[in-house]
């Protein structure tokens, strides 16, 4: 059995679990913050300036939330098959 096909430590899968929590919740709070700022920025006329850095943020956030819904698709992949090892 190589190093890759050895069963992830519980550890392992636990932290996985904790960084995906650690930021996806403040990452939706900013991407929501972002959205905000946009349509007040809109409402009070503010330049496109600002409606552009509130965009770029969205946009950031998309993606990190993008990387870590695959990194959890990952470990899930890694658990079932785990299991079926078993």
């Amino acid at each position: 059995m190589t190093a890759s096909e050895r069963p992830a430590p519980s550890c392992v899968n636990d932290t996985g679990d904790d960084v995906y929590e650690d930021f996806n919740t403040p990452l939706c709070v900013i991407a929501g913050n972002a959205q905000l700022l946009q349509e007040l920025s809109r409402e009070a006329g503010l330049d496109e300036q600002f409606a552009a850095s509130a965009r770029d943020i969205q946009a950031a956030c998309r993606h990190l939330s993008d990387r870590l819904q695959h990194l959890s698709h990952l470990r899930a992949r890694t658990d079932a098959r785990d299991r079926e090892r078993r």
